[in-house]
């Protein structure tokens, strides 16, 4: 859920409510080039001339607005948006002063314009419809966009509503910046990259093991890519790589590996190839919704002679899972060589050692 836009829709519904019970309210509170403040810079970024003015920047707004809260998170989100909105108001005080008129500024468009901003990098090479049976790039679209306010800007010049074109370019240029500062190249590159590996999935092993291997070159620790990789590896027969692949992919996503990986692991016979302790995390993780998984590797690090950091803590975790003469042996064998150990002791506390 997109909260942020909607606490910045609903402020500004608010600000334009009050706005029209008193209209001495848009008075004080729109931004004046000839009397700045930092209040009424803020405050004019949630105020609007009138209904038409709103529902224009709102549907903007409610567009781009949780594309960049999702994308790019809330804060980087709220970042643009204030920034940007704050840059449009510093463009229009300069413009005011070129042109010489002192014409107030209230409206959220320079906010907006970067939202945009940020999302004609993010979402460049992504197709939207322009007409029936027409669709075009966003970044095709943003750069008609930017072209119609600059015309806009310079044609004006001299008269009262250049400024408010500078307003827009000015906030989509931050926003252009702040997007190479949240890294939107990299995560559009990383995207594009996911979505050509599910294109090469519903072709072949071998297609998808070729376009996860590319992708990998430039995204090493990307979770998507290595699993994909491991999944191709294993369709094609290749248990020796696939075991590797499956580790490597373990090591990116640390506790969050799935049971069915971890069960994968298992199959393949390749424990070793995960460090002890990070084995131990993983069984605790699975301990209750995952027993079988959890099982095999606890049993991993009770019979692995690099694990001896490790063992009393496995032991414990078998004891927890199995029953009868099972759990007697673990026990047993946890109070014999491991007796004065935390896991020893938790044990006592559970009451499955006297």
């Amino acid at each position: 859920m997109p909260w942020a836009t909607l606490a910045l829709v609903g402020a500004c519904l608010v600000a334009s409510f009050l706005g029209a019970l008193d209209p001495g309210v848009v008075d004080e509170f729109a931004f004046r080039p000839d009397r700045p403040s930092l209040v009424t810079a803020l405050a004019s970024l949630f105020l609007h001339t009138n209904i038409a003015h709103l529902l224009g920047n709102l549907v903007f707004l409610a567009a781009v607005g949780p594309r960049v809260e999702t994308v790019g998170g809330r804060g980087a989100f709220l970042t643009i948006y204030f920034v940007g909105g704050l840059a449009g108001v510093g463009a229009h005080a300069l413009m005011a002063q070129v042109t010489g008129w002192s014409v107030p500024l209230i409206g959220a468009s320079g906010a907006i314009a970067a939202c945009a901003g940020y999302c004609a990098i993010r979402f460049m090479s992504r197709r939207v419809p322009l007409a029936p049976g027409v669709s075009v790039t966003v970044g095709t679209v943003t750069l008609i966009w930017a072209g119609l306010q600059a015309l806009g800007a310079f044609v004006s010049l001299g008269g009262a509503t250049v400024t408010a074109f500078w307003t827009h370019l000015a906030g989509f240029f931050v926003g252009l910046a702040l997007s190479l500062a949240f890294r939107a190249p990299e995560q559009a590159d990383l995207q594009f990259g996911r979505e050509v590996l599910g294109q090469m999935s519903e072709r072949s092993p071998a297609a998808l093991l070729k376009a996860a291997e590319r992708h990998l070159a430039s995204h090493p620790t990307d979770p998507t890519a290595l699993r994909e990789r491991a999944t191709a590896l294993g369709q094609m027969g290749e248990r020796g790589a696939e075991a590797e692949a499956w580790a490597r992919y373990s090591e990116a996503v640390g506790t969050r590996l799935e049971p069915e990986a971890g069960a994968r692991l298992a199959e393949l016979g390749a424990f070793g190839l995960l460090p002890p302790y990070r084995r131990l995390r993983l069984a605790e993780s699975w301990l209750a919704a995952n027993p079988a998984e959890a099982q095999a590797f606890f049993e991993s690090l009770v019979d692995d002679p690099g694990a001896e950091s490790v063992r009393s803590e496995a032991l414990l975790g078998l004891a927890r899972l199995v029953e009868g003469a099972d759990r007697e042996r673990h026990l047993a064998r946890l109070q014999a060589d491991y007796g004065l150990s935390d896991a020893a002791r938790q044990a006592r506390a559970e009451g499955l050692l006297q």
